[in-house]
């Protein structure tokens, strides 16, 4: 994957934008990355850079270093093992036994708990949960593959993640996985970290930051319009996310760097489909990693039996009445199910 300059990131069409970082042709994370060059001329000629800064580079460095030599590596190990064996032309038949070997290998690596009552329907779901480590998204694949075995499922991943696995997303997708990339609020603090006072750079990567956006809120309204489900963590970070009031909830919302995932996509819904029958249902799961005395290694727990709790979910006509306050009163649905080391502290 090649930089892009980013004059020509900034000018370009959205559609072309996320095709040409889809199929692997423009590296997001080369163009917004340091230019060394141009950083050790500064370093030689002007003032010299802090130790925090350099030690931000630095961090982001490894970052992608792990991302891209360990993660995508390791993701396409597995992809690889479930796609061995089998004979015949790779028609729909040979996707739909790949996708069942899908199930197997990861409830063996996943093997969770599924409490709560959920009335399977032919309803295109929008499912949001908490997300307190990296395991729940593996977790979350492997129970929709397995309980909606002819569905197409559409996980949002943030960009260094995607970019270090967009050469499976082809395949991927053969066994009903689509992954959308996005640009989080954290992955955005920390490239605004690493260009301090460049303008420019900051005000490309905001702009890209909301293509993406838009793009998977695109993705989920087709999703939601065809019967399949969509996945959301309103977080869209690995930190607790549940409020104890609404009050709470609104005074520390830009703090705690929250995106109004939920209400976004009702918006988006709405607008994409006026004067049309939409049959959606909004679903929330709570995620309750097991208890351990050890640190998780970077959220991920394999052979560790989290639980999955499905709660009490809205229908469209629910959600659009409450508004902007949807957000919170999703995010309380998760928090029934939730132990209390889940939830921001009373304010």
């Amino acid at each position: 994957m090649n930089a892009f300059p980013l004059e020509a990131i900034k000018n370009m069409e959205p559609n072309a934008l996320v095709l040409k970082v889809e199929t692997g042709e423009i590296s997001l994370l080369k163009s917004f990355g340091v230019n060394y060059r141009v950083y050790l001329r500064k370093i030689i000629t002007g003032p010299r850079p802090s130790f925090s800064h350099i030690s931000k580079i630095i961090k982001w460095e490894m970052g992608l270093f792990i991302m891209n030599f360990i993660v995508g590596p390791i993701c396409r190990f597995v992809l690889w093992c479930i796609l061995l064996g089998g004979k015949g032309p790779k028609d729909a038949a040979y996707w739909r036994k790949k996708r069942a070997k899908a199930v197997k290998l990861g409830k063996v690596l996943f093997p969770d708990y599924i409490e709560g009552e959920f009335a399977k329907s032919d309803k295109g779901l929008i499912i949001g949960f908490n997300h307190p480590s990296l395991h729940e998204i593996l977790s979350l694949i492997v129970w929709s593959l397995s309980l909606f075995p002819d569905r197409r499922n559409n996980f949002p991943t943030n960009l260094p993640w995607y970019e270090s696995i967009c050469s499976l997303v082809p395949k991927a997708r053969k066994i009903g996985i689509y992954v959308t990339p996005l640009i989080t609020q954290n992955t955005f603090k920390k490239l605004e970290a690493i260009h301090a006072g460049n303008d420019e750079v900051i005000e490309t990567i905001t702009k890209v930051s909301r293509i993406l956006l838009n793009h998977y809120f695109d993705v989920a309204v087709d999703f939601g319009n065809t019967g399949d489900n969509t996945f959301t963590a309103p977080s869209a970070a690995r930190q607790k996310t549940i409020f104890p009031s609404l009050g709470a909830f609104n005074k520390n919302f830009e703090e705690a760097r929250l995106l109004p995932a939920m209400s976004g996509l009702i918006l988006k819904i709405v607008r994409a489909n006026r004067g049309k029958e939409v049959d959606l249902y909004f679903l929330p799961v709570t995620i309750v990693p097991p208890p351990t005395l050890i640190k998780k290694a970077n959220g991920l727990e394999l052979f560790r039996r989290y639980k999955l709790v499905t709660g009490m979910g809205f229908t469209l006509d629910e959600a659009k009445k409450l508004g902007r306050d949807f957000d919170y009163e999703f995010l309380r649905r998760i928090a029934d199910n939730a132990p209390a080391s889940l939830w921001y502290p009373t304010i």
